[in-house]
């Protein structure tokens, strides 16, 4: 009977496998640091690209801003010249060409602006806010849309303010004999909005226009109300300046943290 040897493989030390393991840990590990790095890097790009949204966003509401609060600082001077002559006609002084002029240019107007909100909204909603490291820009962010465009909105002139005055006005005033004011709407100005129309015809108007009653405490109302409406309109042009520098300080910051052009 033959007796075969069996040949044995040396045991391996424990420092065999150590360093195995070590080796293995290392490879996840190493792996596990550069998708992490990768993820790092394009939640980065992606917090830049929506920064870059913000800006031009805030870019339009400065824009905006500054163009309605000189558009309505231009319409508190026709108002002012309203009140004048209103408060003339109160006394018994009527110049009914003058307060057609003015009324028909400045009672119950406004420039009210619209805020660009799609970034923000865009960054809330898809729960990218998170990726904003700077506490002082998230707290900006908050600030600027969540107080200052809030209270700037809330602060323009009610839709009862601007019905009562136009209410009360239409108790004096009358389009019967100024046919050439209606028609100037079959062609809107697609830069001011409205008709083109001569309104310095209308103090030459003959014959004299006419209101259709000259109460003097119907009048008087008619000042209390538009100096009212006047006054929430300046309100709301305070804010309306008072956002546009916020979004200009907004702006200046996230381009220095950001370092954007």
């Amino acid at each position: 009977m033959e007796v075969h040897a069996h040949t044995h493989t040396p045991r391996k030390k424990w420092t065999h496998y150590f360093w195995e393991f070590l080796m293995l840990f290392l490879a996840v590990f190493c792996g596990f640091l550069a998708e992490s790095y990768r993820e790092h890097l394009v939640e980065k790009k992606r917090e830049k690209e929506y920064m870059k949204e913000i800006v031009a966003n805030l870019k339009y509401d400065s824009i905006r801003c500054s163009k309605n609060a000189n558009n309505n600082i231009a319409l508190f001077l026709g108002m002012d010249s309203l009140r004048a002559e209103l408060k003339k006609a109160v006394h018994g002084e009527i110049n009914a060409n003058a307060l057609y002029y003015f009324v028909l240019q400045y009672a119950g107007k406004t420039n009210r602006a619209v805020f660009n909100t799609s970034a923000i909204t865009e960054l809330k909603n898809s729960g990218s806010l998170r990726l904003i490291e700077n506490k002082k820009i998230v707290d900006g962010l908050a600030d600027y849309y969540e107080r200052k465009v809030y209270a700037t909105l809330s602060y323009f002139p009610t839709t009862t303010q601007v019905d009562d005055l136009e209410k009360t006005q239409n108790e004096f005033f009358s389009l019967l004999d100024l046919d050439g004011y209606i028609k100037s709407y079959d062609t809107i100005d697609d830069k001011t909005y409205k008709g083109k129309y001569d309104y310095q015809g209308i103090l030459e108007h003959k014959p004299a226009l006419q209101l259709l009653k000259a109460d003097a405490a119907g009048l008087e109302r008619f000042y209390t109300e538009l100096s009212f409406f006047e006054i929430a309109l300046k309100n709301y042009n305070f804010w309306l300046l008072f956002t546009k520098a916020a979004a200009e300080k907004l702006i200046a910051d996230i381009q220095k943290e950001y370092h954007l052009n």
